[in-house]
């Protein structure tokens, strides 16, 4: 069968890059057989496969209100000095942005995808990747977006779910159990050339080590590998940067166009690898 999979990483306003990656192919008319997704992989694979496809919409639908208090509280680490600061679950009132997600996905449910489609999450307090495979969309992507201290965990069938990144940021194989050629979008900030400043950031900094080690455990599952390689670090709630982003997305896809379209051709050896019916569902 012709097409391949996606498995779109996670990376805040840098998944926006995930739908300028989708539209080239689209264009190029490669058959998009399935969909996984963690985090901002999360939404722009649900997105897509509901058919939301204008970058600026989805921002518009969702996080309009929620970038504001965002701007208000400030960066990244002046919110996570705050939650150091401050004895509580989570930084963040989710409410915002699950009146966008519900505004975008109504009442869609994953089992109703026009294409597959996997959410992945993590159990809190097991540390277990979740694939979410039924039941309504918005939750799905809220509980694959709950970044652990920023938004409170998500309560699905009895599991605490946060951000799907702290199992896996790029989910292969949970693409993979959907359909045996995958390619990985991996929209990462390049590492940090600079020593820790604070015990603080030392600490932040270990944490997105070992999620960086087991995302390049990851990788080398898929077939083809996409990274968005940015020009300078991109602040992952600096949602100015959407225009970019969506840009470097379409730009590292057709880069490797010809690449991608060589492993959407049908193999008869692919029979072979194709999955004996769908994963277990969460």
């Amino acid at each position: 069968m012709r097409g391949v999979a996606l498995a779109l990483g996670g990376g805040g306003v840098r998944g926006y890059a995930h739908l300028g990656v989708l539209a080239v192919l689209e264009e190029a008319g490669v058959p998009i057989r399935a969909l996984a997704g963690s985090s901002a992989g999360a939404l722009a694979a649900a997105a897509w496969a509901f058919g939301h496809k204008d970058p600026w919409k989805i921002h518009q639908a969702v996080f309009d209100e929620e970038v504001a208090q965002l701007r208000r509280a400030g960066n990244l680490k002046l919110l996570a000095r705050l939650f150091a600061a401050f004895r509580r679950p989570s930084l963040m009132d989710p409410s915002r942005v699950e009146e966008g997600l519900k505004r975008l996905f109504g009442e869609a449910r994953l089992e109703d995808s026009p294409i597959p489609l996997a959410i992945q999450a993590a159990d809190l307090l097991t540390g277990e990747g979740v694939v979410l495979r039924r039941g309504p969309v918005w939750k799905a992507v809220l509980a694959s977006a709950a970044i652990p201290g920023l938004f409170p965990p998500v309560l699905w069938e009895g599991r605490l779910l946060v951000d799907g990144d702290v199992a896996e940021k790029v989910p292969v194989r949970a693409a993979k159990a959907l359909f045996p050629k995958v390619v990985a979008v991996d929209v990462s900030n390049p590492p940090p050339k600079e020593p820790p400043r604070t015990a603080l950031e030392a600490a932040l900094l270990a944490g997105e080590a070992s999620r960086r080690r087991l995302k390049d455990l990851a990788l080398k599952e898929a077939d083809l590998v996409l990274v968005l390689n940015p020009p300078f670090p991109i602040d992952t709630f600096d949602h100015e940067k959407l225009p970019l982003v969506y840009q470097l997305g379409q730009k590292r896809a057709q880069e490797r166009l010809k690449e991608i379209q060589a492993l959407a051709r049908f193999r008869p050896q692919d029979l072979l690898r194709l999955p004996r019916g769908r994963p277990r569902p969460a």
